[in-house]
């Protein structure tokens, strides 16, 4: 009886204290001031991070973690969310976590008592897009539900359960979106669009990031997912457009990696339809699966989970105008579809109707097994997405609790049979010799693998494999590794599906996103796929070492060296360049070859003279890896004087991203720009502060001169460079400046300048040629100053880009090609139609206009940060552009 007594008593404690908790948490409504998801009210960035704070000051269930600071300064914040007891133990849950994702030594009898010591772990990131606002704000009730509620259902999940949550995947984005609705909100400005990018650099493209991890946050995000945690689920909460369904959940449709094991495939589909069948549970409709988003590209950060042996989920829910509900138009059960998938860029258009008015009623409302409630229109607000997000949330949280012991002996098992599949071979590993075009290049291709959880060893001595020898100091990458899909699907090449090699209407009639993404081919590095299993004396890397430098010193003289030769094959050749010219160095480029001794230089090697230079030059060469050596006699060779460019970006009020990457780009090497706005250019007398004016390539002529038209864009965002503009471009280049075209911005030459050459793609049907993002092989010349350092071949982004000819009327005395594409098939990796258009067209060139000249870069060159092996073109046109002739001193 006592022993009764005293166990009640104790609950009646325990139950007190989690009542006083509860009480002691404010709603987040009652901590904002509004309801959450309240039409025209959002919650900015630090007010969510305050409440989190709250929450984790005030619970035992949730820690509140900073991850690190976002690009422009802000807390990245990490909420972990379980039972006060797995807290209490994370360090030991963690480990667990690590020992199944790298399970060399772990067999199935040891897995199983890990597994039963352990917890699932399912991290959830919201909002990487900042405008797809919902599941930002949706993650302050997420949170208080779970801090607070002591149902059944929320113990299930706590006890069970370690769940990672990201409120905020761009918190920078979060604070800018938020921000400008605010400014703009029951004002007639009210449906206007940001007029600059939503992340610092990149915008909508940061989830484009996560395999190059060339941003803050990205790092952040991956460092969590596989050095810190491993999770058996991830699921990234994203919006779509508000045409058609009002969610879509896994599985994926058509086509499917072949890379990522077969049961990440059925667990997606298990937790997909956990998701949709809590949706469902609660009334919701418009629930879809298996359309619009494929298992194939490599396009978010929960698909690089694929190849990581996690299990990957999205949910797409339509959007608001952010905050401000939309109406459209009702229809009826039983509308037939125009086609059979919809996308953002359709969203898009709808909302830049006028938002006065209903966007057009759904066109596709026929019940069927993935899409049995259809939506039938009418308004959507902020609070349907926060609670779509929120059931889907929760029946994920649900499910995993559920099946937990199922996803990590399955999340262990992927990774056991990786090892095995690694270690017979077909491929048993990737070789990239010490010697290579650009040592850079191949340090930053295995740094970002390295950082992703990959193995990467190095030779200690020499070895052969598949009867090839390989030197001591090269890099291997062993296939007999957890994660040897990801190592496989980045190094290989990829291969697109035939739509007519498919079952009828289980896959898009072309692909609307990148179908090739090889990274030695983007980097051009070398690697060699070895095929069957060798032995050879290798190192596993704690850290990827920088690119070795070289720096062979001048002979014991009395009197200073002629000069200092740096090879241009690097691309930290540019970074070197820049020190050199802002501390006052002469810098040459050598237009044509040079032996000295029996050491032969490439045209394009740099020769540097200055005072006392030679302790900064090889402080240079080891740092950046270059190779430099002193000179004693004189070099006697044609040559180029270099001086600091003055260089402009042009960047329009309608959120360029590649802007944003080129922007990016030239601060990673130390370039000095300008930004140049509408009015900037309209101004006109560009050539008294500019040498070179680079436009982004994802704008063309229209969007460049025309601009944001819309009556509800604030008069000072509105428009574009006009004819003032244009004319101003024209005088800037007759004087004898360098415009720089990159892809969609070339038609802004080639229709307001008479040029020699034509967009030989200009009217071509897609059934008869399309190429939306893949890697096509390009004929460079090198001994042309703009492709000084490249190899003779290199690899190309295309993504619906031009491909020029001759106009009719010019010959090849008015241009000088730079880089054309082979007489055969140029495709590389991906997917295209109709690769006869691009046969021997041309892919880069430099037309003279009177005193200046205009550059045609026809492709990305500088695509996300990614292609290595195409940056010089960028760079080289910009040093290019404020280049003389020059006489080399004789001493």
């Amino acid at each position: 009886m006592m022993q009764r007594a005293l166990r009640l008593v104790i609950g009646l404690v325990v139950l007190a204290a989690l009542s006083l908790q509860a009480q002691t948490i404010p709603t987040p409504a009652e901590f904002v001031g509004h309801p959450i998801g309240a039409d025209k009210k959002l919650v900015r960035w630090e007010k969510i991070v305050e409440y989190f704070q709250l929450v984790d000051r005030a619970s035992d269930r949730v820690l509140v973690e900073e991850l690190g600071k976002t690009t422009l300064g802000n807390p990245f914040i990490l909420a972990i969310i379980s039972a006060p007891g797995n807290l209490q133990r994370l360090e030991e849950l963690k480990k667990i976590q690590r020992q199944l994702a790298y399970p060399y030594e772990l067999d199935e009898a040891a897995a199983e008592q890990l597994i039963a010591r352990g917890k699932p772990v399912l991290l959830i990131t919201c909002s990487i897009h900042a405008s797809e606002i919902g599941a930002n704000q949706m993650s302050l009730e997420l949170l208080h539900r779970l801090a607070t509620e002591d149902s059944p259902f929320i113990k299930n999940i706590l006890d069970n359960v370690v769940f990672l949550l990201v409120p905020s995947f761009n918190p920078d984005g979060q604070i800018m979106v938020v921000d400008w609705y605010n400014k703009n909100v029951d004002t007639e400005y009210e449906p206007s669009s940001m007029p600059w990018l939503y992340h610092h650099y990149v915008g909508h493209d940061n989830n484009r990031d996560a395999f190059m991890l060339t941003q803050v946050e990205s790092r952040l995000v991956t460092k969590l997912l596989y050095q810190d945690w491993f999770p058996q689920v991830y699921l990234d909460e994203h919006q779509m457009g508000a045409q058609g369904a009002r969610i879509f959940v896994p599985p994926f449709m058509d086509p499917i990696n072949p890379n990522v094991d077969s049961v990440i495939w059925a667990e997606n589909n298990l937790l997909g339809f956990a998701m949709n069948a809590a949706l469902h549970e609660k009334g919701l409709t418009g629930v879809t699966y298996g359309q619009m988003y494929t298992g194939w590209w490599r396009g978010a950060f929960l698909m690089e989970a694929w190849w990581h042996n996690i299990v990957g989920l999205l949910t797409e829910v339509a959007s608001a105008r952010v905050a401000t509900p939309l109406e459209q138009e009702k229809t009826e059960p039983g509308v037939p579809a125009r086609r059979p998938e919809m996308d953002f860029e359709e969203f898009m258009r709808a909302m830049e109707r006028d938002p006065s008015k209903p966007i057009p009623a759904p066109q596709d409302t026929i019940a069927r097994a993935n899409y049995p409630r259809p939506w039938l229109g009418g308004t959507w607000r902020l609070r349907d997405i926060v609670d779509y997000d929120q059931v889907a949330a929760f029946g994920l949280l649900d499910a995993v609790a559920n099946h937990g012991v199922t996803l990590m002996k399955n999340h262990y098992l992927r990774g056991r049979r990786a090892i095995e599949q690694g270690k017979k071979g077909n491929p048993y590993a990737y070789v990239f010799p010490p010697a290579q075009h650009d040592p850079g290049a191949l340090a930053e291709l295995l740094e970002v693998m390295h950082f992703a959880g990959v193995e990467v060893h190095q030779a200690e001595q020499a070895f052969t494999a598949d009867g090839k020898e390989y030197p001591a100091g090269s890099y291997v990458i062993l296939l007999a590794q957890p994660f040897r899909a990801y190592v496989k699907d980045l190094l290989e090449v990829q291969k697109y599906p035939d739509v007519r090699q498919m079952p009828p209407g289980t896959m898009r009639e072309r692909p609307y996103d990148v179908t090739g993404w090889t990274l030695p081919l983007q980097m051009s590095v070398k690697s060699v796929e070895v095929k069957k299993p060798f032995e050879a004396k290798l190192t596993k890397l704690a850290a990827i070492p920088a690119a070795p430098g070289k720096f062979v010193p001048a002979e014991a003289r009395r009197r200073a060296p002629y000069g200092y030769l740096i090879r241009p094959e690097p691309n930290n050749k540019v970074i070197a360049t820049n020190r050199l010219l802002k501390a006052g160095a002469e810098v040459y480029w050598l237009t044509e070859e040079v032996t000295l001794d029996t050491t032969t230089y490439p045209v394009g090697t740099l020769l540097v003279r200055g005072q006392n230079l030679g302790t900064q030059v090889e402080t240079l060469a080891k740092e950046l890896g270059l190779v430099a050596a002193a000179v004693v006699q004189p070099v006697s060779a044609k040559a180029l004087r270099l001086r600091a460019p003055r260089v402009g970006l042009y960047q329009p009020w309608t959120g360029s991203m590649d802007e944003g990457w080129t922007r990016w780009l030239l601060e990673h090497y130390e370039v000095l720009y300008t930004t140049l706005r509408n009015d900037d250019i309209k101004a006109g007398k560009l050539g008294q502060q500019f040498d070179v004016i680079i436009f982004p390539g994802d704008r063309n002529k229209r969007a460049i001169v025309e601009g944001d038209q819309r009556k509800w864009t604030r008069a000072e965002y509105k428009g574009g460079i006009g004819e003032e503009g244009v004319e101003a471009l024209r005088e800037f280049v007759r004087a004898g400046g360098t415009l720089l075209l990159l892809d969609s911005s070339t038609e802004l030459g080639l229709e307001t300048m008479v040029l020699p050459v034509k967009n030989v793609l200009k009217g071509v049907r897609g059934e008869q040629f399309a190429c939306p993002g893949s890697l096509l092989r390009i004929l460079a010349d090198n001994r042309h100053p703009i492709a000084y350092g490249m190899p003779a071949e290199a690899s190309a982004v295309f993504l619906n880009s031009p491909a020029f000819d001759l106009a009719p009327g010019f010959s090849y005395t008015d241009v000088r090609v730079i880089a054309r594409y082979p007489s055969t098939n140029p495709l590389q990796s991906g997917w295209i139609r109709g690769p006869e258009y691009l046969q021997d067209r041309i892919a880069a060139a430099e037309v003279t206009y009177e005193k200046g000249r205009v550059v045609l870069l026809g492709f990305r060159a500088q695509f996300r940060a990614q292609p290595h092996g195409t940056f010089k073109l960028l760079f080289n046109t910009l040093h290019y552009a404020a280049a003389t002739e020059a006489t080399l001193p004789r001493r």
